[in-house]
């Protein structure tokens, strides 16, 4: 075929001439090999006013890409004026709406400051976030930690006193514990905790029960040593043992390390972003820098805790999607079977999902493999280009929340393809 001919198919996309497909095809190469050289390393738990750039006291960071704040209107919103009084930025919730209104307290998004976060994305100047880095470049990416498995949270667009308790426990006692330990190991390495988790029954991504007690053998030792055997101490201990999506934060921040390495290479189709805010699917590519291409949030397969309904849930936003980006979470389905009945809803099923994605994604982890597979490396570095194509689009496990705050359950996210085709189009023009 020609290019003539290619050109004039009947698209709405512009055709990659012969030149134009081996340049993305170089460029794609060059992307996932830098994916795959990461080393990461959770090296320490540090204030965010430290660890990310650009950070002031009076910037809250939020899921998703970028909206105006008249436009936050549901858990989201209520989330980031709950950080605002955590941060003593306003007295009320009235008085941080009037400063956010008038811009003397700023909502950005996580991603544009080195970070990632869970659900509402909230993530403001005293909190403390994960440090992971990678060990050959020094790049870092970052995430709050995990509130723990109450159903109320600020993750998930809840302000109450026992959130602020909570909050400040993270920040008074987990944080510093678990600072002093990575600090005097030089720090966990990733990825083998990875491997052995998928060969566990993880995702990682909904289900972290394997990795989280994989970090928990690392740590004990650590924290015991560094810190001695307080009440205190043990509270950290218990409090990780405990809560089995622990690691699910690792892999978040291990996720944000891992696709900035790919991040602006001319030409490469290469996703590096997937986020939510509570209106809006948007990603990036390698190719297209920053720019965000966005499309509204389809609808989730849940399945909810008992007695709730479909009609009690909202969306608040979410970056946890960083791990389906690095070839984690829906994209590992095939192996976590235990989450059957809120993805596929079959161990054949999952099975299935898993192999659609290898139709969308540039190549397989070399470290990170599926047994139910033969071991095969799980689908990595999702291509736009594929994705618009084919009409695949990836599958996301995630949690799902209350409409007026709070936990509801999980389930399955299929990503409209209408992103996915934009950025198709910006790279080939």
């Amino acid at each position: 075929m020609t290019t003539a001919s290619r050109t004039a198919r009947t698209s709405e996309r512009p055709v990659l001439t012969d030149a134009g497909a081996d340049l993305r095809s170089r460029a794609n190469e060059t992307a996932v090999s830098a994916m795959l050289a990461v080393d990461p390393v959770l090296v320490d738990v540090a204030p965010v006013l430290e660890a990310l750039p650009g950070m002031t006291p009076r910037t809250i960071l939020t899921s998703g890409a970028p909206m105006e704040w008249r436009e936050y209107t549901g858990g989201q919103r209520r989330a980031v004026l709950g950080a605002a009084l955590f941060e003593g930025l306003a007295e009320t919730l009235d008085e941080a709406d009037r400063l956010l209104h008038a811009g003397e307290i700023l909502v950005r998004p996580c991603h544009d400051h080195g970070c990632v976060g869970s659900v509402t994305g909230v993530t403001s100047a005293s909190m403390p976030v994960l440090v992971v880095q990678d060990a050959a470049s020094g790049r870092r990416g970052h995430c709050v930690l995990y509130e723990g498995s109450d159903r109320q949270r600020l993750t998930y667009g809840v302000w109450n006193a026992t959130v602020h308790d909570r909050l400040m426990w993270i920040r008074r006692v987990l944080a510093p514990r678990l600072s002093a330990a990575l600090r005097q190991t030089g720090g966990v390495r990733i990825n083998p905790i990875i491997r052995r988790a998928l060969g566990m029954g993880d995702d990682l991504h909904s289900r972290n029960t394997a990795a989280t007690a994989v970090l928990f053998q690392q740590l004990v030792d650590p924290v015991l040593g560094a810190n001695g055997a307080d009440a205190d101490t043990r509270e950290v201990l218990a409090f990780i043992r405990q809560n089995d999506l622990f690691f699910l934060h690792v892999a978040m921040a291990t996720g944000k390390c891992i696709a900035d390495a790919a991040t602006g290479i001319p030409h490469s189709s290469i996703v590096t972003a997937m986020a939510l805010n509570e209106k809006q699917f948007a990603l990036r590519t390698s190719g297209t820098g920053d720019r965000w291409f966005r499309a509204p949030i389809p609808e989730l397969r849940a399945k909810l805790f008992e007695g709730l309904r479909v009609e009690d849930t909202a969306f608040m936003g979410g970056e946890s999607l960083i791990t389906e980006t690095v070839g984690l979470g829906g994209l590992a389905a095939a192996a976590a079977f235990s989450l059957q009945d809120y993805s596929g809803g079959s161990a054949e099923a999952m099975m299935r999902i898993t192999n659609e994605m290898y139709r969308i994604t540039a190549t397989e982890h070399p470290l990170w493999k599926i047994p139910s597979l033969g071991f095969r490396g799980v689908p990595y570095g999702i291509d736009a280009s594929l994705v618009a194509w084919t009409g695949i689009t990836p599958r996301i496990h995630m949690g799902a929340a209350l409409r007026e705050g709070g936990h509801a359950g999980a389930g399955l996210l299929i990503a409209p393809i209408e992103p996915f085709r934009e950025a198709d189009t910006a790279l080939t023009a």
